[in-house]
């Protein structure tokens, strides 16, 4: 006999396994009638990508250049508010790449 954690656990699993099943779907294989994209479309695509990473790099190192002569404790708020903004930017980047380069069709 199974305790209730055990079978809150198993429900749990067996509803986020429902849920995700649709993803995997969108991940088969593009149809057919569309050809291979071209190493044109996958260089402009890492290039999105390395823009978005970078950008979110300079992000940050500019933050901490700039504050270098404000009060110290605006300094480090706008210091530590810079590394979710950086990681904002790789998301962004991310996502991008993934939705319009490698999971289109």
């Amino acid at each position: 006999m199974l305790c209730r954690s055990t079978r809150l656990g198993l429900g749990l699993l067996a509803f986020g396994l429902y849920v995700l099943s649709p993803s995997a779907l969108a991940m088969a294989q593009c149809p057919e009638e569309f050809e291979p994209k071209s190493m044109a479309f996958w260089a402009l695509g890492w290039g999105v990508f390395a823009a978005f990473f970078l950008g979110g790099l300079v992000l940050s190192f500019l933050m901490f250049r700039i504050t270098r002569v404000a009060a110290r404790g605006p300094r480090w708020a706008l210091r530590i508010v810079s590394i979710p903004a950086m990681l904002a930017m790789w998301l962004l980047g991310a996502g991008i790449f993934l939705g319009q380069f490698v999971l289109a069709c």
